[in-house]
């Protein structure tokens, strides 16, 4: 719930930077603030990832996927204003993932695409950190 202001802030962005001009467009800090904690609670939210292995079921992936999905569609529209390549990167990754998933039958565990899986969950991991370290999230 605490994300709910976070994420209403992040998908209006670009709407704001729209209908406004210069000097009442959002300042940019804000926008990469605003970023940055998104990116943290992506980031917390793939640890559950680190738990796929053969025995996990498709369900179980896609109810993990469904709870980061108005994360990375937040982090997606406020990069329309920071144009960050790390975040495109970090996008594309969970694309790729989403995709992957969505290629499996629900009603089955993962088996042999565990692997592939985990690869893509790493990818998605290192372009949030990449993310998170080009913006200077921690400073």
């Amino acid at each position: 719930m605490k994300r709910f202001p976070i994420l209403l802030l992040l998908l209006c962005l670009p709407l704001l930077a729209a209908g406004c001009n210069l000097e009442q467009a959002p300042a940019l800090g804000d926008a990469r603030q605003a970023v940055c904690q998104s990116l943290v609670a992506l980031r917390e939210g793939t640890t559950q990832f680190a738990t796929v292995n053969p025995d996990t079921t498709v369900e179980e992936l896609r109810n993990m996927r469904n709870n980061l999905n108005t994360l990375v569609e937040a982090a997606r529209t406020a990069n329309v204003v920071l144009q960050s390549q790390a975040i495109t990167d970090m996008v594309d990754a969970y694309g790729n993932f989403s995709r992957t998933l969505d290629g499996l039958n629900p009603d089955q565990q993962v088996g042999g695409a565990a692997t592939a899986l985990q690869g893509s969950t790493n990818t998605i991991v290192q372009a949030l950190n990449q993310a998170y370290s080009s913006l200077s999230c921690a400073q």
